[in-house]
């Protein structure tokens, strides 16, 4: 008994001893901005918030950052600041600048604290720039002809071009591959964007496309853009004699102005081990009722080869509410890529996969985008317009870029319509679309995807210049045995623009053999096509 007392005594005086030892633990130190708050602004801010970028005030320096604590702790609390649009719940991606919990919870101490310096030898060493240019001095650079832009009146888009072998030599003369491209405006007070396109063909007569038929971004500029770099061995070809195209896009602010675009390429180093290209998801011929709170605008790609996905670029504008990109792979599989609930026309974001995704043929992109053309959306110029696709910020576009790089060997192979319809076509549950060519131009027939399942929603999926792909309804859709019927619209598709009644039959080796009768207008023509039903 004796031993048992003297046991939970010495165990009584241990605890004492304990909590008087966490009672007397110092507590941790107050948040200082040389030892705690510089290393994250450091790493996650002053790349915008320093002298000659974007962003409205320097956080370089204690002295810079001290009167806009309050702001700081405000902005990223509410995690507004760093910008970030992607839902956190969908995919993870490399270049999410979003501040961890312990991050913001320490500006916010440091800001409740008092906002003191501390001690200035914990500074770490301030990151190094290079004046002008956010990668460092360009390996060549172009400079676009000046712009001069009015106090007052429309928007301007200026869309010079840039043949390469005359504005100065690119690699000694020679082809090079680049790893990244920056694009530097001189006047942030009027330039809104500035899209460099490796083509010339004009926006608004089709999409900038390449020679396979691929959208070709080859960089951005806007508020909040940062440079283009591509993966350690990827990057894009630049050609001798090759054209450029841009599309600028300027806002008179009440006095004259000019500006001056500088575009810096940085060149690659040793082989190119992929080369990047780009596709479109997207649809021009939209229309937006005015108020109208959330309009849909739909749109699909179809992938034609084994692909890796480099980076999703999502663009809309003034009305944009929010955009989704989903994969829906070969096999049945669904995987949701990106998902923008709250989408923001002042800010301009690439959205680069933090693990590798594969496209393979067969798979298909579609997207989803949302609109407020209300008086309930504060940006909305004119919620009593009607609103179709334009450049200007006041009419509206509906683009999701994706940039890619071929599983198969270095470059891309060569794509066409057929060719993404035949991937469209092997992207639905076999027996339920019809793969079909309709001779509206004696020289050109046009490709065609009628999926037509026996039961649940059917569509017609058009192909449209620049490998975009038009969604139509179809209506009142009846199979009789392997005889089917439909009525549906086509819409931008040289000589087959109205609507029509559909009709055929497929055989037992799943040929198709029908007709189309243009019945709006009417008596304008009948139209015999052939194809194959998706095994």
């Amino acid at each position: 008994m004796i031993r048992r007392l003297l046991v939970v005594g010495a165990l009584l005086v241990a605890a004492v001893a304990g909590i008087v030892h966490l009672a007397a633990a110092p507590a941790d130190p107050p948040a200082t901005f040389a030892r705690d708050v510089a290393p994250i602004l450091y790493r996650k801010c002053v790349s915008c918030h320093r002298p000659g970028e974007a962003a409205p005030m320097s956080l370089l320096s204690y002295t810079d950052a001290r009167p806009y604590a309050r702001a700081i702790k405000d902005k990223v609390t509410a995690r507004q600041m760093p910008p970030w649009f992607a839902d956190p719940g969908v995919g993870e991606f490399a270049n999410d600048p979003r501040l961890t919990d312990k991050e913001i919870a320490t500006i916010a101490s440091w800001t409740d604290g008092g906002s003191p310096q501390g001690d200035a030898s914990k500074m770490p060493p301030a990151p190094h720039f290079t004046e002008g240019w956010q990668l460092g001095e360009p390996d060549y650079v172009v400079n676009l002809p000046e712009v001069k832009i009015p106090a007052t009146g429309a928007d301007i888009f200026p869309t010079p071009s840039i043949t390469m072998g005359t504005m100065g030599a690119v690699g000694a003369g020679n082809d090079r591959w680049i790893r990244a491209i920056e694009i530097r405006p001189g006047n942030r007070d009027v330039a809104h964007h500035a899209v460099i396109f490796s083509t010339s063909v004009n926006l608004m007569g089709g999409n900038p496309i390449s020679a396979d038929g691929l959208f070709d971004v080859l960089g951005v500029w806007a508020v909040g853009t940062p440079p283009t770099v591509y993966p350690d061995g990827e990057g894009r070809w630049i050609r001798k004699g090759q054209t450029l195209r841009t599309n600028l896009h300027y806002h008179p602010n009440g006095t004259e102005q000019t500006d001056k675009i500088r575009i810096g390429f940085y060149y690659g180093k040793g082989d190119l081990k992929k080369e990047v290209a780009a596709g479109l998801l997207g649809n021009l011929a939209f229309m937006i009722p005015p108020n109208t709170p959330n309009h849909e605008i739909r749109s699909t790609f179809a992938v034609d080869q084994d692909v890796t996905l480099v980076s999703l670029f999502p663009h809309m504008h003034l009305r944009g509410k929010d955009m989704t990109i989903t994969a829906f792979l070969p096999g049945g599989r669904e995987k949701t890529l990106l998902r923008v609930p709250s989408y923001d026309f002042n800010w301009q974001l690439f959205y680069y996969p933090k693990t590798s995704v594969k496209l393979p043929r067969g798979t298909r992109l579609e997207l989803v985008s949302h609109y407020d053309n209300s008086a309930g959306n504060k940006r909305n110029p004119n919620p009593s317009a009607t609103v179709r696709f334009g450049e200007s910020s006041n009419d509206e576009m509906n683009f999701g870029m994706y940039e890619f790089t071929s599983d198969a060997g270095v470059s891309p192979a060569p794509s066409t319509d057929h060719t993404h319809m035949d991937a469209l076509a092997m992207s639905f549950a076999p027996g339920t679309a019809l793969r079909v060519d309709v001779p509206f131009t004696a020289n050109r027939p046009a490709p065609f995807v009628f999926y037509a399942p026996k039961s649940g929603e059917a569509r017609n999926y058009i192909a449209t210049q620049g490998a975009r792909i038009g969604v139509a309804a179809i209506q009142n859709l009846a199979w009789t045995g392997n005889a089917f019927q439909f009525q549906t619209g086509v819409l931008g598709v040289a000589g087959g623009n109205g609507q029509f009644d559909v009709s055929g039959t497929v055989d037992a080796s799943g040929a198709v053999h029908g007709r189309m009768e243009r019945r709006v207008p009417a008596n304008s023509g009948t139209f015999e096509f052939t194809g194959a039903i998706n095994k």
